[in-house]
């Protein structure tokens, strides 16, 4: 009977090739091992019984990080979702509730799975667990600091394969079928071909994508044993001969005792942030951002501060070396960080970035992080972070001491006795109370950023018809410095007085406005250790608005302030009701902060093969003469050659610097060669094959002398090509060469160590050489006007690229764009790179679609959209397209833009959407 069924399959197949056959057969055996190993067996065909639906999970469902001792590497984050209409993750095979259109689903903030809440279960039966954040503290795991990727099938992907570079395919109707796999540390996407995702990749190490600087790895973060007393130990111990009484050790071990530890390993390159978010500021954000910096971070680096724990996440993570925190709230929580850094005293005192989801943010606005978060993508405000600059922002003690002599009203203690921003008393104080007073009541009616500032404007003018603070300046005295000013508050009658620290107040006014034009005052700076004293009458305040200043009073650095009545106070946007007291000023310190750099770039998209990093990671192939010239200078056939024909042509590896030119990267790749005892036998008569993105699919040469004057980054991606006149000479090598590192000081000297290659980009190559002169003639001939279309096609099929660029940094689709060249724009963008049109000037940081807009050529810049150029690149003035567009007048074309930027930028943090 066997025999009769295996005659028979085999009769089945007998049309077919037999070695086809036996091949697919492996690599379905094959791909199914790879599922299994990688958490994903779910894909598999699954034969065992399903088990009986029940109403929700006997396990408790995790919804925030587990800090305990029982806490479990690899649970999911469960948070509830409103995605009804999703499909749950387990596929059709393993879902217990595959019938039902409405059960109710959770989605896990770490690694975007949608499940139902009764099949939750089934992921620890299939093996599929969340990314890891820490390892355990076994001995074992102390020298495994390897992180794998987190491979996750999705129905839905946007972006590109990372292996072909084509699009993902989208589904509509909530498609059944497993379109990509992605990790969910790196991002990193590929097609659910065998094509596109290799066997091999599944256990290769992550390197943590684009934001591998800020990530904090789980190999740092290590789960501890509690200590335990040993019982044979216990009954040996000798008996005291002295009733004297003695502490216990045991109990001081026990509550110093945590869960986690951090073994950080320094890195120059590093910059790990820490991130605060409270969910209660302004309009309620907070719950949304903390999920997305979930998604794109390690989770045990994101702190919800409505769940406590401030002073321990600062505590497990004072050691670590250039740690940056990024604060996502009000001025209210910048001011609580700072505040809990002070108890520590941690030294170095790590900078504080602010991501502002408060109501006036005026600190933020003072550090150039804008006046409130506009869902721009959380990857972006990282690098914003990262590339930020450290400065130094004065702190200021209140020491408050009550009048015995004046009656019991108001409170005797301030909210805080310290602040960043200002101290107020007067009309601004009575707004603000106000307001906090009923926010506290009704906590449910202020959920909008726009409703608070609404509120605000209706109290303010409420107060104003009352005039509460109309006999302000008879019941206060102020002296700075030894000097007292309360004669000129009385002739001004202030209804308002502040002591500002920083330029911005009351929702981004300028009250101290500019000094130029007033020798007795200095510049305002947060840093001086100085602060302003500002008086306000109910006319001064109103021109706030459009541009006014305050009476500018004294500049100091120690003041005494008397109060004789109950009067409204705030500080930092903390109200009370004072009564009479003596108030001293004073500095405190300085804190370090993070000011968001105005010239900067746009956030590197994921799966981009064009984003240029800090530094890049090069593949170094070596190529003879005779392949070169037998194979027709063809991309795809000489990568073939490299792969199947010998090892010894890959030389190795090199990291260097992002703004990097050939003439620097040949002494780094001499090196690597010099490291694998070769000969560098290309000596002068090396040339670089590099692979560019153009029309055509061929290599081109370039020229020793030739090499300053291109960047790596404006010719290739992730490989660099050797041309080797005199064949490969040195004998195959064994394995994999070692790798070269440039250092930041730029020297030759370079640290060696060994690594894999990075997977290679389909980018495409120019034929022929450019010489050094016609770089200059190329870009001018696009500069005049007469230019025609025939010239520069007749430029191009000579072998001129179109990724040169002028000593400004301009390249042709700049000037096209700017002069409004239409026919020449769409040539370039028909044979040209992509890369084109996120080159920026070197001067001004434009890219093409600046110089259009700001022309207002419609027709330049529909092309332009039409390509793909983006939207949310800011030149070196911060400004976008659509504000180029606006600034020069052109209403229409900057709603064009607009329109055009809804659906690109969707957030870039959730490319990867599971469903």
């Amino acid at each position: 009977m066997v025999l009769v069924n295996e005659s028979l399959h085999f009769t089945d197949y007998r049309s077919r090739d037999l070695m086809d056959y036996t091949n697919t057969l492996i690599m379905r055996v094959f791909f199914r091992k790879a599922i299994s190993r990688s958490g994903l067996q779910h894909l598999a065909p699954v034969h065992k019984p399903m088990p009986p639906i029940t109403n929700g999970p006997s396990k408790e469902i995790r919804t925030s990080v587990d800090w305990t001792e029982t806490a479990v590497n690899g649970d999911h984050l469960w948070l509830e979702t409103s995605c009804s209409g999703e499909l749950c993750y387990l596929g059709e095979d393993t879902c217990v509730l595959k019938t039902a259109k409405s059960a109710p689903r959770r989605k896990c903030g770490a690694c975007k799975i949608v499940v139902h809440t009764a099949c939750i279960e089934q992921l620890d039966k299939i093996n599929f667990r969340c990314k890891p954040t820490f390892r355990e503290g076994g001995s074992r795991c102390l020298r495994d600091n390897m992180l794998r990727h987190h491979w996750v099938h999705r129905r839905r992907q946007e972006g590109k394969c990372r292996q072909c570079g084509k699009s993902f395919q989208q589904k509509f109707f909530h498609s059944k079928e497993i379109v990509a796999i992605s990790c969910s540390w790196c991002k990193q996407a590929f097609h659910n071909k065998v094509t596109c995702f290799q066997l091999h990749q599944i256990e290769e190490p992550c390197s943590l994508g684009a934001h591998a600087g800020v990530i904090v790895p789980p190999s740092w973060i290590i789960k501890v044993r509690k200590p335990q007393s040993s019982f044979k130990n216990s009954t040996r111990r000798k008996k005291r001969t002295s009733f004297k009484r003695r502490t216990s050790k045991r109990g001081t071990d026990e509550s110093k005792w945590r869960p986690f530890m951090l073994k950080p390993l320094p890195s120059p390159l590093m910059k790990p942030v820490l991130v605060f978010v409270n969910p209660k500021s302004g309009g309620n954000q907070g719950t949304k951002v903390l999920q997305m910096f979930m998604w794109i971070l390690n989770p045990r680096q994101v702190f919800d501060l409505s769940q406590g724990g401030l002073r321990e996440a600062l505590e497990l993570y004072r050691k670590v070396p250039n740690l940056r925190i990024l604060a996502c709230g009000g001025d209210g929580t910048v001011g609580w960080i700072l505040s809990a850094l002070d108890e520590l005293g941690m030294t170095p005192h790590p900078p504080v970035a602010v991501l502002p989801l408060g109501t006036g943010n005026d600190l933020a606005r003072t550090l150039n992080w804008g006046g409130g978060y506009t869902d721009e993508p959380v990857s972006k405000v990282l690098c914003q972070v990262e590339d930020g600059s450290v400065v130094q922002l004065d702190r200021w003690n209140l020491q408050v001491e009550r009048s015995p002599a004046q009656p019991e009203e108001g409170t005797q203690k301030l909210p805080l006795n310290v602040f960043n921003n200002y101290f107020s008393l007067g009309f601004d104080a009575n707004v603000t109370l106000e307001f906090h007073e009923s926010r506290e009541a009704n906590p449910e009616k202020f959920n909008s950023r726009f409703r608070n500032k609404m509120f605000y404007a209706g109290a303010a003018f409420s107060d104003f018809l009352q005039r509460s603070s109309r006999d302000l300046s008879k019941h206060v005295r102020v002296v700075c410095d030894g000097t007292d000013l309360t004669p000129k508050i009385q002739e001004q009658k202030f209804q308002c007085i502040v002591f500002l620290n920083i330029p911005r107040y009351c929702a981004g006014t300028m009250p101290w406005g500019n000094t130029g034009d007033h020798r007795d005052f200095e510049p305002q700076r947060h840093d001086d250790g100085c602060i302003e004293v500002i008086g306000f009458t109910m006319s001064s305040l109103a021109a706030l608005q459009v541009g006014g200043h305050g009476e500018r009073l004294h500049q100091c650095r120690e003041v005494t302030l008397t109060t004789f009545k109950t009067i409204a106070v705030q500080v930092d946007g903390e109200p009370c009701r004072l009564a009479p007291s003596t108030l001293r000023i004073s500095l405190r310190n300085q804190a370090n902060m993070v000011q968001k750099s105005k010239r900067r770039t746009s956030v590197p998209l994921l799966n981009d093969p064009h984003a240029v990093p800090e530094r890049l990671r090069l593949r170094v192939n070596r190529i003879s003469l005779q392949d070169h010239d037998r194979l027709q200078f063809d991309k795809e056939r000489l990568r073939d050659v490299c792969e199947c024909v010998s090892a010894s042509i890959a030389v190795g590896i090199v990291v260097v610097r992002g703004d990097c030119d050939l003439e620097t990267c040949r002494l780094y790749i001499d090196r690597l060669q010099e490291d694998l005892h070769q000969t560098p036998s290309a000596g002068h008569r090396v040339h670089y094959q590099v692979p560019v993105s153009t029309s055509a699919d061929r290599f081109y040469r370039i020229d020793k002398a030739q090499e300053h004057l291109h960047y790596v980054t404006e010719i290739c991606q992730e490989e660099v090509f050797i041309l080797d006149h005199d064949g490969l000479a040195g004998g195959p090598a064994t394995g994999m060469p070692d790798l070269v590192v440039e250092p930041n000081s730029g020297c030759v000297n370079a640290c060696i160590q060994t690594s894999d290659c990075l997977t290679r980009n389909s980018s495409k190559a120019i034929p022929d050489v450019i010489c050094a002169t016609e770089v200059d003639t190329y870009v001018s001939l696009i500069t005049v006007f007469f230019l025609s279309l025939f010239q520069l096609s007749g430029s191009f099929f000579r072998g001129t690229s179109l990724l040169v660029r002028d000593s400004t940094g301009c390249s042709a689709l700049h000037l096209a764009s700017q002069h409004g060249h239409t026919e020449v724009v769409r040539f370039i963008l028909e044979h040209g790179s992509k890369v084109l049109l996120d080159l920026t000037n070197r001067e001004t940081g434009d890219t093409a679609l600046h110089k259009a807009a700001s022309r207002k050529h419609h027709a330049v810049c529909h092309l332009l959209m039409d390509s793909g150029a983006s939207l949310i690149k800011t030149n070196f003035k911060g400004k976008t397209p659509v504000e180029q567009a606006r600034d020069a007048g052109d209403q229409e074309l900057a709603s064009y833009l607009t329109s055009k930027q809804l659906p690109t930028t969707v957030s870039h943090e959730d490319l990867e959407t599971a469903v």
